[in-house]
């Protein structure tokens, strides 16, 4: 956050005269020759004068006059925008802080910006495509295919968590003894791991856990949203490369949110349950427990981080207007506070050629495997 500081200066003059100024001194003097009268005319020269019109000198109004103009919008950016963003998590909560983001947007950009929240993943897409929306947040990898492939959206930037552009798919459940080959072990933050998942370093160590996905058929699996990514595509081929058919082989549950998937099997309303990693940080603070009672077992390949985009027919400076305008308000104190309360983002950075191919490739052999 910018502050000015408006400092006044204040001149004082004070002249003293050459004579000692005492009683004695004026008593010593009474001929009053010329030479005392010159102290007497002395007592308001021309200097004097200075220091009382130098108390509202033309440079203190230089600060208000020479402000410079708020920069003009260009003619052909649109008066406002709207700014939508995927409810990966509750979207009551999620909502309340992507106004205050849009508001720091709306400041960098000089243009009114909205914030709007759908009700599902697809809802974001939908809004890209039908020009409800002209940026969008927290895209997930599928959206963001989504966004470029179907909505002609530009992607503009990824997300960048514990420094890293990649992240995995946590399998987790509440039932460590028939999912964990070894005895589950603490982080810093009480949160639980087994099967060596605690000793992995980054997104590129998965998958681990992958030989104990057998065990998945016939339970009950908490999933995110059928168009989340880490939340349901790569789980699902994780399920069917195991055997498990996630259509017929286990009962499904749709949360909405990562972090609903986490209460969900921290509620007992399923056994095993997938997120990002570590999603059930974001309920330590309501379920202190969560780490103890939800054990991650496994995890999945690395995965492209989610993202930003923008509406393909926007003016490009108003592209690149954007583009800048988030990175600088991730660079703030208040902007970074909001990202990490909103999706847990660390940073932001351009979108590397090819990120997201490994999304097409995936939904392409998904989509084989369950036809």
């Amino acid at each position: 956050m910018n502050r000015r500081h408006l400092v006044a200066l204040s001149v004082a003059g004070a002249l003293a005269l050459a004579a000692c100024g005492s009683d004695d001194d004026a008593a010593d003097t009474t001929d009053a020759p010329v030479e005392t009268e010159a102290p007497a005319d002395t007592e308001a020269p021309v200097e004097t004068d200075a220091p009382a019109d130098t108390e509202a000198p033309v440079e203190t109004d230089a600060p208000a006059d020479t402000e410079a103009p708020p920069a003009e919008v260009p003619a052909d950016w649109p008066e406002s925008i709207i700014f939508t963003l995927t409810p990966s998590q509750e979207t009551g909560g999620l909502i309340e802080t992507a106004e205050p983001l849009a508001e720091l947007l709306s400041a960098e950009l000089g243009i009114g910006v909205e914030a709007l929240v759908p009700s599902d993943y697809a809802g974001v897409i939908v809004a890209l495509q039908s020009g409800q929306a002209q940026v969008a947040g927290g895209l997930g990898p599928s959206q963001m295919v989504q966004a470029a492939d179907t909505a002609g959206a530009d992607l503009i930037l990824q997300s960048v968590r514990f420094g890293d552009s990649q992240y995995v798919t946590q399998w987790f459940t509440n039932n460590p003894d028939e999912f964990c080959t070894d005895e589950p072990v603490a982080d810093e933050d009480g949160l639980l791991f087994c099967n060596g998942v605690a000793d992995a370093t980054g997104p590129t160590d998965g998958p681990i856990g992958a030989e104990q996905l057998p065990l998945i058929a016939g339970k009950t699996v908490s999933f995110v949203d059928q168009g989340s990514t880490s939340g349901y595509l790569i789980p699902s081929l994780g399920l069917l490369e195991a055997g498990v058919d996630p259509l017929d082989d286990i009962e499904s549950l749709f949360a909405g949110g990562h972090d609903s998937s986490v209460q969900a099997v921290y509620d007992g309303d399923a056994e095993v349950g997938v997120s990002f990693n570590d999603a059930r940080g974001g309920l330590l603070e309501t379920v202190p427990d969560v780490g103890e009672k939800v054990v991650v077992f496994g995890w999945s390949s690395p995965i492209p981080n989610d993202g930003f985009a923008v509406a393909g027919d926007l003016p490009e400076d108003l592209k690149a207007a954007i583009t800048d305008a988030f990175v600088t308000i991730a660079d703030t104190e208040d902007g970074a506070a909001l990202l990490d309360e909103l999706y847990e983002i660390d940073g932001l950075v351009p979108v590397p050629e090819g990120s997201y191919d490994i999304i097409r490739s995936l939904e392409t052999e998904l989509a084989d495997l369950l036809s």
